[in-house]
């Protein structure tokens, strides 16, 4: 019996091992796959947006499309409720849409919906566009966040978030 268990967990590491790049996107994970995620997360090396001012005022994300109030200094914390004003450029944004932001973590590929139907309003801090939202991410980690408008991805932003 012995024999036939170590033999079955050797050909489904050997398989597991050969189809681990084709097999990716059909991987189901949970918190107990930190390997799989781990091996995953060393493929897509995700990196944290950058950090810029617009008319004093920190963001992070990327200069003269998107961003999110949020310093370098400060700290993103898993399960800790915050406030951020989401800020847009270009004409393409328009004051009435709604902005939505689906959050994926890197190492579970897990996403929720952390911001939905937040009210696109005028122009501020520089900004062509913002919104205030609330955000709460339930696990610490990297964190990609896609922003919708009117249902259109408008752009991502890569953060760290703390335990």
């Amino acid at each position: 019996m012995k024999r036939i268990l170590s033999f079955i967990t050797i050909c489904g590491l050997v398989l597991v091992g050969c189809s681990h790049k084709e097999s990716n996107s059909k991987i189901q994970q949970d918190d107990s796959s930190i390997l799989v995620g781990e091996v995953l997360a060393k493929e897509n090396k995700w990196k944290e947006s950058e950090y810029f001012t617009s008319e004093n005022l920190s963001l992070i994300g990327q200069p003269q499309l998107l961003g999110f109030t949020h310093s370098k200094e400060g700290k993103l914390f898993a399960s800790k409720p915050g406030k951020y004003g989401w800020h847009f450029w270009g004409e393409s944004v328009k004051t009435g849409e709604f902005l939505s932001v689906k959050g994926t973590h890197q190492l579970t590929h897990n996403e929720i919906e952390l911001v939905t139907d937040a009210k696109l309003l005028g122009p501020n801090s520089g900004a062509d566009i913002h919104a205030p939202t609330n955000m709460t991410f339930p696990k610490s980690g990297m964190w990609k966040l896609d922003a919708y408008i009117a249902g259109k991805l408008f752009g991502s932003i890569y953060v760290k978030v703390e335990n």
